[in-house]
């Protein structure tokens, strides 16, 4: 989302936004790291501001011993809805580390970065440039 300042020219952009062009239009690389033992795996996710949540193949989770913590009810574009499992995973993102939730995705091949990771990494998508680009942080 980009919101005016009051009594302002200037437009602040706010963690987990697109701008500049449509979501899921580019790819980042990070990295998911089991937060107990270290083992960790560097992916290539496509960036979709319009997906809540990052979405991990499950073999890629399982392989690193992320635990599944609990079973979430998702709708999905063409409106049916899934169960799905989550869980916390430990993310690197252009040199910082955050915890964020992940889920134990269904198709081995699709690995998409969600607007909650972005948002606990204060980024917003700059789809026009294909790039991620520091957000500014309210409150």
């Amino acid at each position: 989302m980009i919101e005016k300042h009051q009594n302002s020219d200037d437009w602040i952009i706010l963690p987990g936004t697109t701008i500049g062009g449509e979501v899921g239009t580019f790819r980042v690389d990070f990295t998911i790291r089991n937060r107990a033992d270290g083992r960790e795996r560097t992916l290539n996710g496509l960036v979709d501001t319009g997906a809540s949540y990052t979405v991990i193949p499950a073999d890629i989770l399982d392989e690193l011993g992320i635990e599944r913590e609990r079973i979430r009810t998702f709708s999905l574009a063409d409106g049916s809805q899934l169960e799905l499992a989550i869980g916390w995973t430990e993310m690197e993102l252009l040199g910082e580390t955050a915890s964020v939730y992940v889920i134990f995705g269904t198709d081995s091949r699709k690995v998409l970065l969600g607007a909650m990771a972005l948002e606990a990494f204060a980024l917003a998508a700059d789809a026009k440039n294909h790039q991620l680009i520091r957000a500014e942080l309210t409150l």
